[in-house]
């Protein structure tokens, strides 16, 4: 199922170059000069959904290209409901879950935010319009850094990063944290990892995360815990309707801009891991078809690489090339 665009929908000036340029200056001209270090990560089973021992897709969804899609009225929303944890061979996958409602919710926030911007309300004052405003502007920056976490988590999920590490984590978190070996050893400097550079770096992305994407990460994570999630929410600054809601208008279009950009990375990530995903379960269920048995189907499934079964040697090693000839 999807949810379809809303016609009328326009958002402001995403159409519109102009600040997504100026935010590329500044990550060029301020690169962080720490970075998290990467960590080497593998595929778990779970990156696969199953029906018994045999595999029917990749256990998640490209909500980031997806979302990305809907903002530039490209394609549509998916839905999942707890029904769909119910079927066999469906997703497995908490972060998918939990990510498809967020992108559902931000959707009704941006068509919301809209509708208040660009039409006539006879029906609300100065007080009201405000109030709307900074309604509307800290559930944008909200579910903005959200749909992030989500996106990414989903990912991490699929790999043999233990969940305990990330589940809790943030969007500055799973960017760059404190080593917690290091952490817990008394007079320790911690070093910094990332999940996000560690998902990253098999497929190459991981300067373009840390040059740019990291830098309008951070800036959506700086405005939700100063802003959206906390009790420093913006004071009223009463004014004239039209006043309030041109300044939402120019607010908003900031954070989605961002966010846009954000995404078209992030949907990078996904398509490699997808496709990466895509050639290992071909070759895994080429195997079985083969014959080969599910207890010698424990796979080392390294990220970016080609699948390799078999004995460890050139001579006897199986590469998906040889299992498809």
């Amino acid at each position: 199922m999807f949810l379809t665009l809303i016609d009328d929908i326009h958002i402001g000036s995403l159409g519109r170059l102009a600040y997504l340029s100026a935010m590329s200056e500044v990550a060029t001209n301020t690169q962080r000069k720490r970075h998290g270090a990467h960590q080497p990560w593998g595929y778990r089973p779970e990156a696969f959904r199953w029906m018994g021992e045999q595999i029917v897709g990749i256990n998640f969804l490209p909500l980031a290209r997806d979302m990305r899609a809907w903002l530039l009225r490209r394609g549509n929303l998916s839905v999942l409901s707890i029904t769909d944890t119910q079927v066999e061979g469906g997703f497995t996958n908490p972060y998918t879950f939990s990510g498809v409602s967020l992108t559902l919710i931000m959707a009704k926030v941006v068509n919301d935010f809209h509708q208040f911007c660009t039409t006539q309300t006879s029906d609300h004052n100065e007080v009201d319009a405000e109030i709307e405003r900074l309604r509307l502007y800290n559930e944008i920056v909200l579910y903005a850094a959200r749909i992030c976490e989500a996106a990414i988590k989903q990912l991490l999920y699929c790999t043999q990063f233990p969940g305990s590490r990330y589940k809790r984590m943030a969007l500055g978190s799973l960017l760059e944290s404190a080593c917690p070996r290091c952490k817990n050893e008394s007079g320790r400097e911690p070093h910094t990892v990332s999940f996000v550079g560690s998902l990253a770096h098999p497929f190459h992305l991981c300067l373009e995360f840390e040059h740019c994407a990291m830098e309008h990460m951070d800036l959506v994570n700086k405005i939700r815990n100063s802003e959206a999630a906390h009790s420093g929410i913006q004071t009223l600054h009463t004014r004239t309707v039209e006043d309030s809601k041109t300044q939402l208008l120019k607010d908003g279009d900031e954070v989605l801009s961002g966010f846009l950009h954000m995404l078209s990375h992030v949907e990078q990530l996904e398509t490699g891991m997808l496709g990466d995903l895509e050639l290992k379960g071909q070759a895994i269920i080429l195997l079985k078809r083969k014959g080969l048995g599910a207890k010698d189907c424990n796979f080392n499934l390294t990220p970016g690489e080609p699948f390799v079964f078999g004995a460890a040697d050139g001579d006897n090693a199986n590469s998906l090339a040889a299992c498809v000839s």
